[in-house]
């Protein structure tokens, strides 16, 4: 099978699940990528660039051989719709999939204005284009076609009927994997029994944006801090070239307890961060899967995330807590008594590599087809 396969943001776990497919799947793969920076001028005008390398690449195909591709697949973050306008013969008759890594009918926007409605209608568009849609979790598909009709309704007229039910016949559920092999190598032999600090560590793997809530974490944690309590904290998300003003006030508050901040060097030392911590902490008011999440729990941690977005189907109600009063009162227990590890583990086990990708071979087929029909 020949995949030309489309990611205007190519970084985080756009770049790895990517990156993990293609190394894992039975295919022939062209890659068009763009750096993960600028995300809304990706999602505005990727389509105007990658067409034009569409064409290019085409252009050098032998016609006698047929269609140079198979199969699209491709991130929500170009719109479909507009690269298959602009590539022209190039992509006739291609059949293609779009890749719904997040939603941006319900991302939250500090400051709505009306050119923030451009990153709906792209999703939008590229649903309606696509030939199958894959969604990260149920709930990133749930809010996405309950939330379409009422953002139609936004039209100041020629309302379109029906887009929801178009869009949702052609869509399913296909989680993002990931690949555990760092991960086993840092927890080692036994996964009961992966390397632990002295005292207790809570780590905060999450990039460092608004829609993550920095602040609720270090709100947390710096509570326990004035209570006295012995335990250290690690934020690991990303690196930092100016240090925030909420971090040099959380580290008056954590002292030495704040044992690590910015994002680790290569791969092994992140796994070998969160191999070494206990407990892993969301705050997040915006997030559609959290891979980062998924990974710290197979890597032994206790995961503990917000009751609430795509976390309900993915932890047991046991693992989410509902108020900032119970996320400080769960932490300062698992300061006090130290979670067992690897509770975490057989359920994010689910989502390696090797757990999805017969799941995606599959669908890739079954899309190709169509093209062949």
């Amino acid at each position: 099978m020949r995949v030309l396969c489309v990611e205007p943001y190519y970084g985080g776990s756009h770049r790895q699940v990517l990156d993990g497919l293609l190394q894992r799947l039975d295919v022939q793969a062209d890659v068009l990528t763009l750096p993960a920076r600028k995300w809304k001028w990706r999602m505005r005008g990727a389509a105007i660039t990658m067409s034009a390398q569409v064409r290019a690449m085409h252009e050098e195909w032998d016609a006698d051989r047929g269609r140079r591709w198979d199969l699209v697949f491709a991130s929500t973050f170009v719109n479909l719709a507009e690269l298959y306008g602009l590539a022209g013969g190039a992509l006739a008759g291609v059949p293609s999939i779009v890749y719904f890594h997040e939603n941006q009918l319900v991302y939250p926007n500090r400051h709505e204005a009306e050119w923030d409605f451009q990153f709906p209608l792209t999703n939008i568009t590229s649903a309606l284009a696509a030939d199958r849609c894959l969604f990260n979790t149920g709930w990133t598909m749930r809010t996405f076609l309950d939330e379409l009709p009422a953002f139609i309704k936004r039209f100041p007229d020629h309302h379109p009927q029906g887009l929801a039910e178009a869009i949702a016949a052609k869509s399913q559920v296909l989680a993002p994997p990931f690949d555990p092999e760092p991960f086993d190598a840092a927890v080692g032999p036994d996964p009961d029994a992966p390397p632990r600090t002295a005292r207790p560590r809570i780590v905060w793997p999450h990039r460092w944006e608004h829609d993550k809530d920095p602040d609720a974490f270090l709100a947390a944690v710096s509570a326990l801090a004035d209570e006295g309590l012995d335990f250290e904290v690690a934020i690991a998300g990303q690196s930092f070239r100016d240090v925030p003003e909420s971090i040099g006030r959380a580290s008056a508050h954590l002292g030495e307890r704040l044992a690590h901040l910015g994002e680790p060097a290569t791969r092994e030392a992140y796994a070998a961060l969160l191999a070494g911590s206990d407990i892993a902490v969301s705050t997040a008011v915006n997030e559609f899967f959290g891979l980062a999440m998924v990974e710290a729990a197979y890597a032994g941690c206790y995961p503990l995330v917000p009751d609430r977005l795509a976390y309900p189907e993915l932890y047991p109600a046991s693992m989410r807590y509902r108020s900032a009063e119970e996320l400080h009162a769960r932490l300062r227990d698992a300061v006090l008594h130290r979670p067992a590890p690897g509770q975490g583990r057989a359920l994010a086990s689910r989502f390696t590599f090797d757990a999805l990708v017969p799941e995606y071979a599959g669908v890739f087929e079954q899309v190709a087809q169509c093209g062949r029909e």
